[in-house]
């Protein structure tokens, strides 16, 4: 994890996203110049050339030699407490979403596996190594654990691409999880597979999705490029002490 800030193209990049968003250009307008970006966020004409590249790079501007640059697509945005599978999430972006298989493999459970999905010692899990892509861009790196006694054997050979449809086959269906998100910085692994530099910021997800007995089914590893869809968290306030009841732990789940 790292204290990193944002710099200045990333903060012109993220505006022009809200701007975007928020219906202050639609698609099909035309940005104002360079210039006038450069006196309106107070950086140089460099930085806002960067700040659009991000975005033309993503998909959301394109650049008309001559004419200007336009608004192409406008960035999605998904609540955390929703349960929003990523292939609907990127298509909601406009692009087309598909999965590579990177490997599949059966170890012993280590520590965290045995904490975090109740095995006991001497249990094995499946390790699903996968990316999802929007296009031909990798958007999500991922490291999913399933225990391998929930899984027959006529099925492991080939975990699918879907892990909660298998499991929903299983009468293992996922119902809810948990999620620690955090901001990390790309790592050789993740930089090779996600196709950035080491160092770039992406969004860390550690997760456990639970069945609807409470039981851990699956235990995930994700990082995230943050440019193709935005993930918002509701939150609720809290209310008066004296109008508190008994009430089921809130939980972030993901497909």
């Amino acid at each position: 994890m790292s204290g990193r800030r944002p710099n200045l193209a990333e903060q012109v990049r993220d505006e022009l996203t809200e701007l975007i968003s928020n219906g202050t250009y639609n698609v099909g307008d035309r940005l104002p110049n360079e210039d006038e970006m450069s006196v309106k966020f107070a950086v140089s004409r460099a930085t806002v050339r960067e700040g659009y590249r991000a975005l033309i790079d993503a998909g959301y501007l394109s650049r008309l030699h001559g004419k200007g640059t336009y608004v192409t697509r406008v960035p999605q945005r998904h609540a955390l407490d929703l349960n929003v599978s990523y292939t609907a999430m990127i298509q909601a972006a406009g692009f087309t979403p598909s999965i590579r298989i990177i490997s599949q493999r059966v170890v012993p459970a280590d520590d965290g596996d045995r904490a975090r999905l109740r095995l006991d010692r001497g249990a094995e899990v499946v390790i699903v190594e996968r990316v999802r892509f929007a296009d031909a861009r990798p958007v999500v790196y991922s490291l999913d654990r399933v225990p391998l006694a929930l899984v027959p054997q006529a099925a492991r050979s080939n975990l699918g691409p879907s892990l909660f449809d298998l499991l929903e086959t299983l009468n293992y269906g996922v119902r809810n999880g948990r999620a620690k998100l955090l901001p990390v910085l790309a790592g050789p692994p993740e930089a090779a597979q996600l196709q950035v530099n080491e160092g770039v910021p992406l969004l860390y997800f550690d997760e456990v999705d639970y069945d609807i007995n409470g039981t851990p089914v699956l235990a995930s590893f994700e990082w995230h490029t943050s440019d193709v869809f935005e993930m918002w968290l509701n939150r609720r306030a809290q209310p008066p002490a004296h109008q508190v009841q008994a009430a089921p732990a809130l939980s972030e789940s993901r497909t």
